[in-house]
C-alpha cells in the first residue's frame, strides 16, 4: 500500500498548494472536495510563503552575486596576497635570527610554527590580516625593527579596501539570514495547511480505491510513495 508523506522542500511545499488551488479554480463544476473556508486559508497561506521563498531566494541570490563579483574578489586577492607575502618575510626575519621566533605571538601564531596561518575563508583573511596589523604595531612598539617589502601599512591599505566590501557582504548576509528565518518559522503552519487539504481530497474521494483514487488525489497535489518492492496495481 503506497503511503503520502508531505512536501520536504520549499518548492514542493509550494506546488503542492498550487495545484490543488488551481484544480479548484479550473473545475467545471462545484464540487466541495475543499470548503470555501479552507480554500481561502490554503490560498492566503500560498501567497504568503511564496513570497517569503521569493524575498529568501532574492536576499541569497544578492550575497552570492556580490561574493562572486569582481571587484569583491579582485580585493580579497589584494588582501591575502599582501598579508601572505608580509607574513613569508616575518619568517624568513626569524629563519635569518633577525627576529626572535617569540615575536610570533604578536601575531597570534604558535611560536613553533613557520607556516602561514589559514586563509582558506574571507572571515580567515580578515583575521589574519587584523592579527598581523595588530602584531606589528605591538612588536616595533617594543622596540623591533618593521618589516619591508612589504610593509604593514601596505597590508593594512589592502586589508580597508577589502573590509568595506566584506563588511557590506555581511549586511546582505544578514538579510538572507533573516529572510531564511521568516521562512522557516512558516514551514510548520504551510505543513499543516496542507495536512488539512491532503485529508480533505482523500475524504472526498474515498469512495474510490486503487490507483484509481491515487491517481485523483495527485492530481490535487498529493504525493505518494511505494514502499520498497512495491508496485502499482
Amino acid at each position: 500500500m503506497p503511503y503520502r508523506r508531505l512536501p520536504n522542500t520549499d518548492k514542493a511545499r509550494i506546488r503542492s498548494l498550487e495545484t490543488a488551488i488551481a484544480k479548484m479554480r479550473n473545475s467545471d463544476y462545484y464540487a466541495p472536495v475543499l470548503s470555501p473556508e479552507l480554500f481561502s486559508k490554503a490560498d492566503k497561506k500560498l501567497q504568503q510563503f511564496k513570497g517569503a521563498v521569493d524575498r529568501y531566494v532574492k536576499s541569497l541570490d544578492a550575497q552570492v552575486n556580490y561574493s562572486k563579483s569582481e571587484p569583491y574578489q579582485n580585493k580579497l586577492k589584494n588582501a591575502k596576497m599582501y598579508v601572505s607575502h608580509f607574513l613569508t618575510v616575518f619568517n624568513m626575519c626569524i629563519k635569518r635570527g633577525e627576529i626572535k621566533p617569540t615575536d610570533r605571538k604578536y601575531y597570534s601564531i604558535p611560536e613553533d610554527s613557520g607556516e602561514l596561518p589559514d586563509m582558506s575563508s574571507d572571515i580567515a583573511v580578515i583575521r589574519c590580516c587584523e592579527n598581523a596589523i595588530r602584531g606589528e604595531k605591538n612588536r616595533t612598539d617594543k622596540g623591533g625593527i618593521p618589516i619591508y617589502n612589504p610593509t604593514i601599512a601596505k597590508v593594512a591599505v589592502h586589508y580597508e579596501l577589502f573590509k568595506e566590501l566584506y563588511d557590506k557582504q555581511c549586511e546582505l548576509r544578514q538579510l538572507t539570514d533573516e529572510a531564511l528565518m521568516v521562512v522557516s518559522l512558516m514551514r510548520p503552519q504551510i505543513d499543516e495547511v496542507i495536512l488539512e487539504v491532503w485529508n480533505s481530497i482523500e475524504n472526498y474521494f474515498s469512495d474510490m480505491t486503487g490507483e484509481k483514487k491515487l491517481k485523483t488525489c495527485r492530481d490535487y497535489g498529493l504525493i505518494y510513495y511505494y514502499r520498497t518492492g512495491e508496485k502499482a496495481d
